[in-house]
């Protein structure tokens, strides 16, 4: 299964729905929350679980990324299970219409943040996927 993270405010309508019918086109199996998550489902339950369950993530790295909780959340637990799965999931990140640098020296600006050391778990992942080769998208071509 292949997990999208996004922050819908930039991508949902466009974006992501393209690359989701690609990689459906593909023959990939992929989960997307809106259609996913049903009426009754515990939302983060069912989130987290569907990235533990995916081999491949990507993450679309846009300009409200950073600032979405849920967003951060999702990133740092992607980077946490690549790191522990010995290679057996990977990480392809998105940046649309930022640079791997810009989400690198970024300052996650989420709203609510549990903790100091939840906001440094943040950073840490943000720098992480910043550091890592990804494709880079300026505008979309239909």
């Amino acid at each position: 299964m292949c997990f999208l993270s996004f922050s819908g405010n930039d991508t949902r309508h466009d974006f992501v729905r393209l690359l989701r019918d690609a990689l459906v086109g593909a023959k990939l199996r992929v989960f997307l929350d809106e259609s996913e998550i049903k009426v009754g489902d515990e939302i983060a339950k069912k989130i987290l679980q569907a990235i533990d369950d995916s081999k491949i993530y990507i993450p679309i790295i846009s300009e409200t990324y950073p600032d979405s909780k849920w967003c951060l959340i999702e990133l740092a637990h992607m980077m946490n299970d690549v790191s522990q799965a010995e290679s057996s999931k990977r990480i392809f990140p998105i940046f649309y219409k930022l640079k791997p640098a810009e989400v690198e020296a970024r300052t996650p600006r989420p709203q609510n943040p549990s903790s100091e050391v939840e906001l440094r778990a943040f950073k840490e992942a943000l720098a992480k996927v910043g550091g890592i080769k990804g494709w880079k998208v300026e505008e979309l071509h239909r």
